[in-house]
């Protein structure tokens, strides 16, 4: 049985605390290494001293499956290590499907005897994930995907797709720290997001017109705008309004609900069905559509179980990136285009009725300019009680750049109740959290606070109400952070602590 599961909007472990998942994706797209990363253990030391709880850790179907319905259990057995390194550590992990650009031909993901492309040839775009919006290789790619269409030995490669997971989850589901499933990054529509372009470009043209009394730009003027940096960034002025921004997103709802509804939910309970054969406890981590993680309303619906109930093991696990993301502006992310992203990725959580985790944020490379927008979505993650995995082209060195600040940061790891607020000032190295304490458990609430240049661990004051319970620090490593174990009260009941 997981060591970790679902109860509401919440995470729960083995001692029926209340988690807040908190941790960093960890995905090899070199075809050249089999997809096996040269991380260390010393890599996974850092991991732990950050305070990171869980690991997204990418597993690759070209790796898995590079020939139709051959297995590279090494590959696998390789994967299996890292769960292991990552379990000494005491992290989670949950293992996720990755894939960019579709196939390992382009990117990553699929391998090239499930690549069917009606002939187009891939053509590298100056910012890579534009190929999404404008590669015709790619986006039939998807379709051929969506409609199962045949590989080169007559079975679907859709349902290719899924006995590799099966397989994976056959092979994998005994280890105690893994927790589920993300059952494919960044689901794409296809070619029908000719369309969609065409639909928020047309929306962003007449909102154009509107604030500059112009007439609407041409198609070819959009679309140089959108491939010169420095353009874009002064047309993204215009979506600084949220009304604005939120009409250039809806534009293209209707579509993009019409494939969440209609293809990609019924793919996601074919996986979950399949999964479900060898793991009935695992978390099923459901994203949405590449779009929606900017902002577009998800219309996924959730996985369900044999008797037609909402499976009881699933978590929601939306991405969350401003416009910027992946160009030389990426520090420029606007902090109000980034609170209604999250905004509408809380309105699905509620509407599903399961915890969320926001499956990928940050990405800001090695800019040291990245601070303000890495701690505005850290205060974003707290408003919400949500868990995290951070982004980055991985660096055992991302301590190094200043977005580490909203990364590295205090948070409740587990707590016996139920956490109904916290929150981490780095500036003053203070924590408070409120909590709803359930006297029937016995295991302690545990925090994290992160190493301070100023003090050590012991030196932070401690105040707890009621005052009932003792409580103790213990260290992690030698970087000067550490745990904070707080003993139940006798009286249960509400809770506050306040360190620093």
């Amino acid at each position: 049985m997981t060591t970790v599961r679902t109860s509401g909007n919440r995470f729960i472990d083995s001692d029926n605390r209340h988690i807040i998942l908190h941790g960093i994706s960890m995905v090899c797209k070199d075809k050249e290494r089999n997809y096996i990363g040269d991380w260390t253990p010393e890599d996974f030391t850092k991991l732990e001293q950050w305070g990171f709880n869980v690991i997204r850790l990418g597993i690759i179907w070209d790796g898995i499956e590079p020939e139709p319905g051959r297995y590279d259990d090494q590959y696998l057995e390789e994967i299996r290590r890292w769960i292991q390194l990552a379990n000494q550590h005491g992290m989670y992990v949950f293992l996720d499907m990755h894939q960019d650009l579709y196939s390992s031909l382009y990117s990553d993901g699929a391998p090239a005897w499930a690549t069917i492309t009606d002939g187009h040839a891939y053509a590298k775009t100056a910012l890579w994930s534009d190929a999404y919006l404008f590669d015709r290789a790619v986006q039939t790619a998807f379709d051929h995907f969506w409609n199962n269409s045949p590989a080169p030995d007559g079975v679907g490669i859709q349902d290719h797709f899924i006995e590799a997971w099966k397989y994976t989850v056959r092979r994998l589901a005994d280890e105690p720290n893994l927790i589920g499933y993300d059952m494919i990054n960044e689901p794409f529509i296809g070619s029908d997001v000719q369309h969609i372009v065409q639909a928020m470009f047309t929306a962003y043209g007449e909102l154009a017109s509107r604030l500059t009394g112009s007439q609407p730009p041409a198609m070819e003027e959009l679309l140089d705008m959108w491939h010169d940096q420095d353009k874009k960034m002064e047309a993204l002025s215009m979506l600084g309004s949220i009304d604005a921004y939120r009409q250039v997103m809806e534009a293209s709802a209707s579509a993009q609900g019409d494939f969440e509804r209609n293809i990609l939910s019924p793919f996601y309970q074919k996986v979950g069905n399949a999964i479900r054969e060898y793991d009935p406890d695992g978390i099923l981590f459901l994203e949405t559509n590449y779009f929606s993680n900017m902002g577009v309303p998800s219309t996924i619906t959730p996985v369900l179980d044999q008797g037609g109930r909402q499976d009881r093991q699933q978590a929601y696990a939306p991405h969350g990136y401003d416009l910027v993301t992946d160009s030389d502006y990426v520090h420029a992310a606007d902090n109000e285009r980034v609170s209604y992203i999250f905004r509408q990725h809380e309105a699905t959580r509620q509407r599903l009725n399961m915890p969320m985790l926001i499956g990928e944020w940050g990405a800001y490379g090695s800019s040291n300019e990245a601070e303000n927008a890495s701690l505005h979505v850290q205060s974003i993650f707290e408003q919400l009680l949500c868990g995290d995995v951070f982004w980055c082209y991985w660096s055992s060195d991302i301590d190094r750049y200043s977005s580490f600040k909203g990364v590295c940061r205090a948070y409740p790891m587990a707590v016996s109740g139920t956490i109904t607020s916290y929150a981490y000032r780095h500036e003053e190295d203070t924590f408070r959290m409120e909590w709803e304490e359930d006297d029937s458990l016995s295991a302690p609430t545990l925090i994290y606070m992160p190493p301070h240049p100023e003090h050590s661990s012991h030196e932070r004051s401690v105040r707890l109400v009621p005052a009932d319970s003792g409580f103790e620090w213990t260290r992690v490593g030698t970087s000067g952070a550490a745990i904070l174990r707080i003993a139940p009260s006798s009286e249960g009941g509400s809770r506050t602590v306040t360190i620093g």
